[in-house]
């Protein structure tokens, strides 16, 4: 009898929130998925600077327009910015036109690298003609890979602005995600770019 009451004197925890908990699960696959990538491009920097110590090395003059790729970039993420200031603000159609102006500038982004690139082939700069134009190719290709899956991303963001309104908690969680992914692989390509054409 004593034990039955003691049991039902405890106070038991709360079940866990479904919705935290599929936030937390995102977010922690997100990091893992930052980490993984950058362990490669760091693997790609590595041996970035053991190649060049070679003989065989020649610095490529790079297109101009990677400048103007630079600042488009960095234009989608003040973009993608204004999408969370006034989405937190629960400013819901200018968040999708904001969302949706981060989403031109990233695709713009990849047609600038795609002209940069034919105009490297212009110049008669393959990605085996030497060492430096081989590492070019390699780096900014599979950056524009990851910038392909990030604009996936911003997709699945400006889809679920159109339900902000009714959960905003959740919405702000995407967001985060949005944010985190697309800010990152700007980070990287500043990094990428100023390897490549300084160093």
């Amino acid at each position: 009898m004593n034990g039955y009451a003691g049991h039902v004197g405890r106070v038991l925890p709360d079940p866990p929130d479904p919705i935290r908990l599929r936030e937390d699960q995102l977010r922690l696959g997100l990091w893992m998925f930052l980490a993984t990538v950058t362990m490669l491009f760091a693997a790609f920097t590595s041996a970035y600077v053991v190649r060049r110590s070679g003989s065989d090395w020649h610095h490529i003059a790079l297109p101009s327009i990677l400048w103007v790729n630079t600042f488009v970039l960095m234009a989608s993420s003040v973009a993608v910015e204004m999408a969370n200031r006034f989405g937190l603000r629960r400013r819901w159609p200018a968040t999708a036109f904001s969302f949706g102006a981060a989403l031109a500038f990233g695709i713009a982004f990849l047609g600038g690298q795609v002209i940069a690139w034919r105009q490297m082939v212009a110049m008669g700069v393959y990605l085996p003609s030497n060492p430096h134009s081989s590492f070019f190719y390699m780096l900014t290709g599979a950056h524009a890979v990851h910038i392909v899956a990030a604009l996936i991303v911003l997709l699945w963001g400006l889809a679920m602005t159109r339900e902000g309104s009714r959960n905003p908690r959740a919405w702000a969680a995407q967001m985060d995600l949005c944010r985190t992914f697309w800010h990152y692989l700007g980070g990287v390509w500043i990094f990428l770019f100023a390897l490549v054409s300084l160093y």
